[in-house]
């Protein structure tokens, strides 16, 4: 997701056909930030009740452009504008029979089906729908959008703004060649502007119903998207992004377990590098954090709302801290706020008293308070920490079998080291 606003949607099967339940909403960049970190918190079953993915999206956004973490493989990149193309190539006529909408949906689940059906499984997206014919909530052509801009897919318009989701939506409901519509600001769009870039030509057999899809790419879709990707800068300089610069030799990550490892830095420009240094040691705080916060709500449960909690993650923190600490404790805070910009100042004294409390770590309880009034501001009467009764009623429900251990910020890296191994792996 990017830009200056987004869609959500949620589907449903009517007659057949694909409906919105409840339309379209635009987001404003701040509501996207937060719909990034709500998805990643579905994705991954981590909560971030404290606000430790203000610094994962901060350096994830810095080192590899365009990505989230609702991305998977990277031939979905030719996918979503093979998808729109082909909507655009249709007379007007037929392309008005139907909201373009629900035309991307249902293309999008044939899609699923054909890459299902090929023997795809790892990051088919809506594959756990797929038994209902239904589209994914967050299809590939949402979760794709921001990539597409980000790597100089989408064409940008005539004001260098790149067009959103919506208004291309608006456009392609009339006509393809001549219309008047226009974006969220009013600006109109020129349908005479070819919409991407020039792409590679999609494989035989694409505008069939069944014919096999699979996320191996072809040569001319290995160059293209290699060239797209090295187009990428880091954000504010015209220096080309961590990500462009791991495109160049997509091999060398082969070994590498996260991004700071010594294969990836090896790739990384000095800037770089000592901005890797500071994510792992900003991963390492998130990792105390979230363990101490998880001991937190354990303790309370147990010792003063009298309900019987084994003490999972009270031992766990004893492991975080031999793992982390020493990282933690040598993160530069004002340094870190050059780096990530916007991270509010309650957050910043968060990550302040954690490293105080780090220098002599005997009683987590000393966090209490800054920690429940963090969460009670982030999250209001869904805080577990605060001392009222929907405090306590929400730690009756928490199940700390079940509440993920603390792990350390991964920036998307899982991600992106899977699409980074799909340009490797071309035919």
């Amino acid at each position: 997701m990017g830009g200056p606003s987004a869609e959500l949607a949620t589907l449903r099967i009517i007659g057949g056909r694909m409906e919105p339940a409840f339309g379209w909403t635009l987001l404003s960049p701040e509501a996207i930030r937060r719909v990034e970190a709500s998805l990643r918190e579905a994705t991954t079953g981590v909560r971030d009740e404290i606000g430790f993915l203000f610094l994962h999206q901060g350096y994830a956004d810095r080192f590899f452009p365009g990505t989230s973490v609702q991305q998977t493989r990277l031939r979905y990149a030719l996918f979503v504008p093979w998808i729109y193309e082909g909507l655009c190539a249709l007379e007007g006529s037929r392309r008005r029979k139907q909201p373009v909408e629900n035309f991307i949906l249902e293309e999008e689940v044939r899609l699923t089906g054909r890459l299902l059906g090929s023997g795809e499984r790892d990051g088919v997206i809506g594959q756990r729908v797929w038994p209902q014919r239904r589209a994914s909530s967050q299809p590939a052509t949402m979760v794709y959008w921001s990539a597409l801009g980000s790597w100089g897919i989408l064409r940008r318009l005539q004001d260098n703004s790149l067009p959103t989701r919506s208004s291309v939506h608006r456009m392609l409901a009339k006509d393809c060649r001549r219309s008047n519509a226009r974006d969220e600001e009013g600006i109109p769009i020129d349908e005479a502007h070819s919409l991407f870039a020039a792409l590679p030509r999609p494989p035989e057999g694409w505008q069939s119903q069944s014919a096999p899809i699979t996320f191996k790419l072809t040569e001319e879709e290995h160059v293209f998207l290699k060239r797209q990707i090295l187009t990428t800068r880091r954000q504010g300089t015209p220096e080309p992004s961590l990500f462009a610069r791991l495109a160049e030799s997509p091999s060398i990550v082969k070994p590498a377990k996260n991004a700071w490892d010594r294969e990836v830095v090896s790739a990384a420009d000095p800037e770089d590098k000592a901005a890797l240094n500071r994510a792992r040691r900003a991963a390492a705080i998130s990792a105390v954090g979230r363990a101490v916060y998880s001991y937190l709500v354990e303790e309370l449960r147990d010792s003063r709302d009298r309900l019987s909690t084994s003490d999972r993650h009270r031992a766990y923190l004893k492991t975080t801290l031999k793992r982390h600490q020493q990282q933690a404790l040598e993160l530069d805070l004002p340094v870190l706020e050059q780096d990530v910009s916007g991270v509010p100042q309650y957050f910043l004294e968060v990550l302040k008293a954690t490293q105080r409390w780090l220098c002599d770590p005997q009683d987590p309880m000393k966090l209490l308070d800054i920690y429940a009034a963090t969460e009670r501001r982030r999250k209001g009467s869904r805080a577990r920490l605060v001392a009222t009764p929907l405090g306590r009623q929400r730690r009756a429900e928490w199940s700390n079998e079940q509440h993920p251990l603390a792990e350390p910020l991964h920036y998307r890296w899982a991600r992106v080291y899977r699409m980074l191994s799909d340009l490797e792996e071309h035919d």
